[in-house]
């Protein structure tokens, strides 16, 4: 008597009840038996339960007690069971079968995840390399793209609620927790968003979410943003000691740049700033498109970028008396002409001193093409060196490096190209000892 009291919520005698505002292990939801609670939230708990018959384990979702008759939370239960039940994805969690308690108390059991969140993940293991963040965005894109094809935003896209799961060789992972998703609404029938309400979690949330504007495929794919910047160096893009602190920063700060925290491809830090636009029509329109320029950025390139580098040092001759003016004329004059002479050549200028200059040219990736190029480049120097000699007379002593070499390239947001590396960037690695008068070149390094 006393066990039939308990699991209909009597408790004699002090006994907690199995069927309290938190279930107890034992506790019979439909056919199966709570084993564990896993996590308590706000409106429900998520449990560990048995299948009474098949001994099968399952993930059970109960509404909590006292949520038990607010219309809202019983709509959005159901909505996610119902989602859940029309999404039939390999990355999206899989619902077994829903039901009533019999208080009324709605529950959804769904497959057990063998597996941690994508946060604890981070948070013990630290951020994942480039290959590891490609097969959650290409997994979790799979499964975004079908719940927007359906009509169906997930609008709780964070590290949260994705799951990962260990398997032999590597990983996969699974999305959860369609609790506040977004569903069309049936020809005739009303949804359940109220027009200014704002759902969501701060730390993936878009601009318009926070504002409680309208939203559509954009904003997860804000979230997908958020979340590869996450796993990429392992913190969130916008962080503060409230929500309203990081809100303000969706809102209004400019996203921080991935290569201040890890070292990416030039075009991944293009990709994620892109998805962090404050404006949805300027980030990526859907999510094949997003996935597609993210397999663009991971391709490597089978093909060295070369550049040729050329340095011009035009010395006073060691003496102990200071330079006359003429002479320093002399050196500014033919500063100026060679200047002119590589711009109009279609050499960039990368530095240029008081007595000396550095330009580069970027070479053709085909080698043959670069020969040619680089036979253009030193008839050029040829021309330089023996143009400054002409204009600096004996006042000068003119030094003239040339050095063709694989090299490190970026585009800019104009799409112009800068010399960021590379041994062409490194003077005392090439421009250094060398004859007055002569063209001193390094063909390869």
């Amino acid at each position: 008597m006393a066990e039939m009291n308990e699991r209909n919520g009597a408790g004699p005698h002090g006994q907690v009840s199995l069927y309290g505002d938190e279930l107890e292990p034992g506790a019979l939801v439909g056919p199966w038996v709570v084993e564990a609670r896993v996590h308590s939230g706000v409106t429900a708990s998520l449990y560990r339960a048995t299948h009474v018959d098949t001994r099968t384990l399952a993930a059970v979702k109960v509404v909590r007690a006292h949520f038990n008759h607010v219309s809202e939370v019983l709509k959005r239960f159901k909505q996610e069971a119902d989602t859940l039940q029309a999404l039939h994805h390999p990355h999206i969690v899989r619902v077994l079968e829903y039901g009533e308690l019999r208080d009324g108390r709605p529950w959804l059991a769904m497959e057990w995840l063998e597996g941690e969140s994508l946060d604890r993940w981070l948070a013990h293991r630290g951020p994942f390399s480039l290959a590891e963040a490609h097969t959650v965005m290409e997994e979790l894109g799979s499964a975004l793209a079908q719940a927007h094809g359906q009509g169906i935003l997930h609008r709780d896209l964070k590290a949260q609620n994705v799951m990962l799961l260990p398997r032999a060789e590597g990983f996969t992972v699974k999305l959860v927790d369609f609790g506040i998703a977004k569903v069309a609404p049936a020809e005739g029938s009303a949804g359940l968003t109220s027009a200014g309400a704002v759902l969501g979690t701060p730390v993936a949330m878009a601009p318009e979410q926070i504002l409680g504007q309208a939203v559509d495929a954009r904003a997860d794919l804000y979230a997908l943003g958020v979340l590869l910047y996450q796993l990429l160096t392992g913190k969130l893009p916008f962080t503060g000691e409230s929500a309203v602190e990081i809100e303000e920063q969706h809102l209004h700060a400019p996203p921080p740049r991935l290569g201040e925290r890890v070292r990416v491809p030039q075009g991944l830090e293009a990709l994620v700033r892109r998805c962090l636009a404050k404006r949805p029509e300027e980030r990526w329109p859907d999510v094949a498109t997003f996935l597609s320029a993210l397999r663009s950025a991971l391709t490597p390139v089978d093909e060295e970028t070369w550049a040729m580098g050329l340095y011009l040092d035009l010395r006073f001759p060691e003496s102990h008396e200071d330079p006359s003016d003429e002479s320093m004329d002399a050196r500014d004059e033919a500063l100026e002409w060679s200047r002119a002479l590589l711009e109009s050549s279609g050499w960039t200028l990368a530095m240029e001193g008081g007595n000396a200059l550095l330009a580069w040219r970027e070479l053709p990736s085909e080698a043959s093409a670069r020969d040619g190029e680089r036979e253009v480049g030193r008839r050029l120097a040829q021309q330089l060196l023996g143009g400054a000699i002409g204009l600096a007379g004996d006042a000068l002593e003119a030094r003239l490096y040339l050095h063709a070499a694989p090299s490190e390239l970026s585009t800019d947001s104009q799409g112009g190209r800068r010399l960021v590396g590379g041994l062409l960037s490194r003077l005392e690695g090439w421009a250094t000892g060398g004859t007055p008068g002569v063209v001193t070149e390094r063909a390869t390094d």
